[in-house]
């Protein structure tokens, strides 16, 4: 008797070493897990944040792009303008030179 005493005696201390070993593994188990969810949830931000600075960069560029052309624009149009009031001023020198040298 005192045999199967001391035989249960070890099976239960076995038993609760293994037992306690997993609760251990477990319990380091859902650490990881909940690290492993938090570093998750740190990447989705980050991956969010890198798609709203591609799509601001995208709007950027295209607005760049049309400011570009539009100052083009505006600059062949400055460029006529200027060459008409040119043209305008010389017209205009050229009618008071004849004034002032007395052709009319």
């Amino acid at each position: 008797m005192a045999d199967n005493l001391e035989h249960s005696d070890r099976w239960r201390d076995k038993i609760e070493g293994r037992v306690s070993m997993l609760e251990s593994t477990v319990g380091e188990q859902a650490r990881l897990r909940a690290v492993m969810d938090e570093d998750l949830s740190r990447l989705h931000v980050e991956r969010d944040l890198l798609q709203a600075l591609h799509d601001t960069q995208s709007d950027h560029t295209r607005l760049l792009t049309k400011l570009g052309a539009e100052q083009e624009e505006l600059r062949q149009e400055l460029r006529t303008g200027f060459e008409r009031v040119h043209v305008g001023v010389e017209a205009i020198r050229d009618l008071l030179n004849r004034n002032l040298s007395g052709d009319s």
